[in-house]
């Protein structure tokens, strides 16, 4: 039974918590304000309601700040990245975290030491123009996996390691192969670190600049951080539009988070538990 002190303890730390929350939403709630008041409003930078709500705003910053083409571009390579990064991640940890032996240590490990490793810009452009797919979403997509294999390797080997061996033998017993035991047993088991993934995969992919930046050679193929960029450099000083171009470029994330947080605080917690 909890004392009298100890709930006490409990909404003290509540407290602190919803404090610190607090602190991190000014930003949000003064961008999602700022972006229905009127140019001298919003220059302001205060989270005062505005006279007048300017919902007009945000149908500017779609018809001048091409935003529907970033969404386009964006979606082209967040879905198949996070696809193929969660598929390779997910077969691979399966296979080092079930077979004992130097080779899969050794590979485990090299996964891991690709955490630390920074993509080398020149390098890879020079391979990309070697292999003539510079510019092209294959190249983009590609690098993503890449990226993201590491970490979605190293957590769905940690999680798998939790899962009994007993289930694996059952399946291979009623004649389940390596690709059937994977999507039809163990991943629907693994369900909170997989949707970790794919949430954590998509919101990367999704708000990187550096790589479209660098890896596109043209604008029409830009991404929508890269068109919220070209679009604060024409609207600098009308903040109103730059708030709504941003709520564009959060929102369809943070819907996704909030679907799925549940699912990410879960699989967080069991994969530190049972690596």
């Amino acid at each position: 039974m909890i004392t009298r002190k100890e709930k006490t303890a409990n909404w003290i730390i509540f407290v602190v918590l919803a404090a610190f929350a607090l602190i991190y939403l000014v930003p949000v709630v003064m961008m999602l304000l700022g972006s229905v008041k009127t140019q001298a409003e919003a220059s302001a930078f205060n989270l005062a309601l505005p006279s007048e709500f300017h919902f007009e705003n945000y149908l500017y910053v779609f018809e001048k700040g091409k935003i529907l083409n970033g969404y386009k571009n964006s979606i082209l390579i967040t879905v198949p990245a996070t696809f193929f990064s969660i598929v390779f991640g997910a077969l691979a940890g399966i296979v080092l975290s079930r077979r004992k032996g130097r080779l899969s240590t050794g590979i485990y490990y090299y996964f891991i030491f690709g955490l630390t490793i920074t993509l080398q810009i020149a390098s890879t452009f020079a391979m990309l123009k070697v292999l003539n797919i510079y510019g092209t979403y294959l190249a983009v997509i590609g690098l993503f996996v890449a990226l993201r294999l590491p970490f979605t390797v190293m957590t769905f080997c940690s999680f798998v390691k939790g899962v009994p061996r007993e289930i694996d033998e059952a399946a291979t017993i009623d004649g389940c192969g390596f690709l059937r035991l994977s999507f039809q047993i163990l991943l629907p088991v693994m369900k909170p670190i997989l949707v970790t993934n794919i949430v954590v995969s998509a919101i990367d992919v999704w708000n990187n600049f550096m790589i479209p930046l660098f890896f596109f050679g043209s604008s029409k193929n830009w991404t929508v951080p890269l068109t919220i960029y070209n679009f604060f450099g024409q609207y600098q000083r009308d903040w109103q539009y730059v708030f709504g171009a941003l709520t564009l470029t959060i929102l369809p994330m943070l819907i996704l988070f909030l679907c799925l947080q549940k699912y990410i605080v879960e699989g967080m917690v069991s994969g530190s538990v049972k690596g």
